[in-house]
C-alpha cells in the first residue's frame, strides 16, 4: 500500500468527512484492501494491489442504494480513512445488491476465476443483514499512518451523528468484529459500544482465517455532544 502524501502529522482541524465520490474510488478501495487484505489472503493468496483493483471494480460498477453509503476522511487532500454504513431497505425495496456483469468481467478477466469466487465468498460470509433501526458498520479502516491518531473515533462519531439525524428511523449502530482484534474492540468499547453476543462460523474460519465474531452495539441516547460536554 502507498505511503505517498501521508508524511504530515494529523491537524483535527483540517480533517473532511465526505461522500465517497468516483475520484476517490482508487483511493478508498486500497484502504478497503488494507483493511481486508490479511483475511482474503488467507483463502485466497491475493495481493493487496488485486484486492484493491477487485474493490475498486466493486465500488465503480455496484449499484447505488438508498440505504447505504461510504465516506472517506480527507487531510490534505488525500484519503486517509473509509466507513461504510448500511440499514434496512424500505418496504418495497430491493436489499440485494446484485454483482454487475461489467464488474465480474473486469475483476475475473484481471485475477482469475477461482480466486474471484473465493472473494466472493469471503464478502457473502461478512455480510450482515439490519434489522429494522440498526445502522450497520460494513467496515471502518484507516491508513496505518493515521491509526492512534483518532481518526477511527472521528469515524465512528460521525457514523453515530448520521445515525441520530437520519430520516431512516435508525436507533442504534451495530458492527461485527473478530474476538482475536483486542485493539478495535477496546477502541469500541471506549465510545460506548457494547457485546451482545458471540457467534462462531466455521466457514469464516476456513475461508478468511476468523471463526469467532463479537456482535457489538451502540445505543442512539449517547450523543457526541453529550461525550464533549
Amino acid at each position: 500500500m502507498s505511503n505517498r502524501n501521508y508524511t504530515k502529522p494529523v491537524h483535527p482541524q483540517s480533517i473532511q468527512i465526505e461522500l465517497v465520490t468516483p475520484e476517490r474510488y482508487k483511493e478508498a478501495a486500497e484502504l478497503m484492501a488494507y483493511g481486508f487484505g490479511h483475511k482474503f489472503q488467507h483463502s485466497s493468496s491475493l495481493s493487496i494491489s488485486d484486492l484493491s483493483s477487485t474493490f475498486e471494480q466493486l465500488l465503480i460498477h455496484e449499484p447505488r442504494q438508498t440505504h447505504s453509503l461510504r465516506v472517506v476522511t480527507l487531510e490534505n487532500n488525500t484519503v486517509t480513512g473509509t466507513l461504510g454504513l448500511k440499514w434496512k431497505a424500505a418496504e418495497g425495496v430491493d436489499s440485494v445488491k446484485r454483482t454487475n456483469l461489467k464488474w465480474w468481467k473486469a475483476c475475473s478477466q484481471h485475477i482469475g476465476y477461482g480466486k474471484l469466487m473465493r472473494i466472493l465468498a469471503g464478502i457473502q460470509f461478512l455480510k450482515h443483514e439490519p434489522f429494522a433501526g440498526e445502522c450497520y458498520i460494513e467496515d471502518l479502516v484507516v491508513h496505518p499512518t493515521y491509526q492512534g491518531k483518532g481518526l477511527a473515533k472521528r469515524l465512528l462519531d460521525w457514523a453515530q451523528h448520521y445515525m441520530l439525524h437520519s430520516s431512516a428511523s435508525l436507533s442504534y449502530l451495530s458492527l461485527h468484529v473478530a474476538r482475536n482484534n483486542e485493539h478495535a474492540i477496546q477502541l469500541y468499547e471506549r465510545v460506548h459500544f457494547h457485546k451482545k453476543n458471540c457467534t462462531r462460523s466455521l466457514l469464516t474460519g476456513m475461508l478468511l482465517g476468523e471463526q469467532y465474531w463479537y456482535y457489538m452495539t451502540r445505543k442512539g441516547e449517547y450523543s457526541i455532544e453529550t461525550e464533549q460536554a
